[in-house]
């Protein structure tokens, strides 16, 4: 059995055999045939695949610095629903718009969904959402803050039937709705981690 390792991981070759698009919606999705190679040389059989072209977001967790309390939303979410609760509780996020820079989204996002300006914003890191069947990357931040930064009610936008409720924790109480499975999204997950890291 070859041993896998990190060297012989990177830049092996993919073979596209046939790509088409299935669904041209607000959502696009690809069914692909392909094949890659394995850590040997050799290529595997033609497999096909379906993969969701779904665009990039943006999400970060919101600290407000004068009440020492972190700012999440919750909404409701279908595919949730489906599984089982769909009111999801989770971090400011939104998708990238064509040709912005993920940074300045992300300021956009903190005005829209719960009605600050950001003073600081720190970025964490990317992450694929689901790679084995969506193409979307999320670029996480830790975003800070203050009273006197309140511009707007937040709540998201209407025309984009965004009903938004705003939930703020403690320091400890988010601790709590970690522990619990209060936040059941992996994204704010991490966020939050990492705010919990820094605090």
């Amino acid at each position: 059995m070859k041993k896998w390792t990190s060297e012989n991981n990177l830049m092996r070759k993919v073979n596209i055999i046939d790509r088409k698009l299935v669904l041209d919606d607000f959502y696009k999705m690809e069914e692909t045939t392909f094949q890659y190679e394995l850590p040997d040389g050799s290529m595997t059989e033609p497999v096909t695949r379906l993969c969701l072209l779904n665009r990039d977001s943006v999400a970060g967790v919101v600290f407000n610095t004068d009440t020492q309390k972190a700012i999440l939303v919750r909404q409701f979410r279908y595919a949730g629903y489906v599984r089982g609760d769909g009111w999801i509780t989770e971090v400011v996020a939104g998708k990238l718009e064509h040709g912005s820079l993920p940074e300045d989204d992300m300021k956009r996002e903190v005005i829209e969904e719960v009605g600050y300006e950001t003073k600081r914003i720190e970025y964490i890191t990317m992450v694929y959402a689901s790679p084995g069947g969506s193409t979307e990357r999320i670029f996480l931040y830790y975003i800070e803050v203050d009273n006197n930064g309140k511009v707007a009610d937040g709540g998201g936008l209407e025309h984009e039937s965004e009903h938004i409720e705003i939930i703020e924790y403690s320091i400890d109480e988010l601790k709590m709705a970690l522990k619990n499975n209060l936040i059941p999204d992996a994204k704010s997950v991490l966020a939050c981690q990492y705010l919990l890291a820094k605090h």
